[in-house]
Parts: structure tokens; C-alpha cells; sequence
């Protein structure tokens, strides 16, 4: 017997899924109930529509710019012990020891704060936070030596370039999210994506 379920009282985030989910071939009606509720709803709420983040979706610019965010005020912070002990005035004409001694200092503390999260879910902190990750084009998640390897390290190892270097990596680079991919350049290098993800 075929018991009735109350599609109504689902918010749209919840008939989105509801009709993912769903087998038309063998509920077709339930399936046409839940098409017609989700228009009602849409109409009903057209602003509710614009904050439902599917799972597997591609992250908007938005969300991946907080989550950089989050993400530079950490490294930042990371810094502060450097400042502390070599001075500012170190900083005007860098030395190539202190250029290499603060590469790997990056390397370290980046893999200190993120290290667990990007092994295991592919993710910063701030991805954590505003529940994103980085993948494979193919959808799975990225590796630790995919994210790390072919996507951060080749933009830090820019970076070291005075001015040309730098204008790729911190300008260049981030443009590129404000193409029809919304990936950076960083993404095409390791061909990654960032998504939503329930984690």
C-alpha cells in the first residue's frame, strides 16, 4: 500500500532533494506533487532560491572569498612571531636566507593549521567553515599532494618572484574565478574545482 506523505510542509532545500532522490518511473505523481510544490515555493520566495547550496554544486565567489579570508587573517596571525623576532626593517631588502627561511616557515605552519583537513576532507579551515572543499574535476575529493603540490605550492613558488611573480599569484591568480568556470588559476594548474560538500 502506497502511504501518503505530506510534501507540503517541506521547506524547498528539502523538495530539492526530495525530488533528486525520488523514482518517477514508479511514483510519478508523487514526483509531479513535488515539481508543482517546489514552482509554488519558488515563486512564493524567489530570495530563498539563491541560498540553497547543493551538495557537489560549484562554490560561488562569494563563499570561496570568505573562506580565503578566514583563511589569510590565520596565515597572517602565523606571521606575528616572525615580525617579532626579525624586525620590520628585515622585510625592506629581504635576504635570500630569510626569503628561503620564510618559504619553509609557510610550508610548515600552512600544513600546522590545515594539514588534517586537507588530507581528510580536502579542505582549509575556512572551506570547512563555509562548508566547501576542493576536488578533482571528476567530483572526488583531491588529494593532499594533488591540493598541495599542484595547487598551492606552484603559486607560493611564484610568489617568491619579485613584482612579475607577485602580480600572478595575487592578482592574476584570483581573477580567473570570474570566468564561466568560477576556478582560479591554481585550479586549472592541479585541474580542481571548489564545491559545496555536507562536511
Amino acid at each position: 500500500m502506497d502511504s501518503k506523505i505530506d510534501f507540503s510542509s517541506y521547506s524547498l532545500e528539502e523538495l530539492y532533494s526530495s525530488l533528486e532522490k525520488i523514482d518517477k518511473d514508479i511514483y510519478p505523481e508523487r514526483a509531479k506533487q513535488i515539481e508543482e510544490l517546489i514552482r509554488l515555493k519558488e515563486a512564493e520566495s524567489p530570495e530563498e532560491i539563491n541560498t540553497i547550496k547543493n551538495i557537489g554544486e560549484k562554490s560561488t565567489k562569494s563563499d570561496r572569498l570568505v573562506a580565503a579570508i578566514i583563511d589569510g587573517a590565520l596565515g597572517l596571525a602565523t606571521l606575528i612571531p616572525v615580525f617579532y623576532y626579525v624586525g620590520f626593517d628585515a622585510f625592506k631588502e629581504p635576504s635570500i636566507y630569510l626569503i628561503g627561511t620564510l618559504f619553509i616557515y609557510g610550508v610548515f605552519t600552512t600544513l600546522l593549521l590545515h594539514g588534517y583537513l586537507l588530507y581528510y576532507y580536502g579542505q582549509t579551515i575556512g572551506k570547512n567553515y563555509m562548508s566547501i572543499r576542493v576536488e578533482n574535476l571528476d567530483g572526488s575529493k583531491a588529494s593532499l599532494i594533488t591540493i598541495y603540490f599542484k595547487r598551492m605550492l606552484p603559486m607560493q613558488l611564484i610568489g617568491l618572484i619579485p613584482s612579475f611573480g607577485q602580480f600572478i599569484s595575487g592578482i592574476v591568480n584570483p581573477l580567473f574565478i570570474f570566468g564561466k568556470e568560477r576556478r582560479c588559476l591554481h585550479d586549472y594548474l592541479a585541474k580542481t574545482k571548489v564545491s559545496y560538500t555536507d562536511t
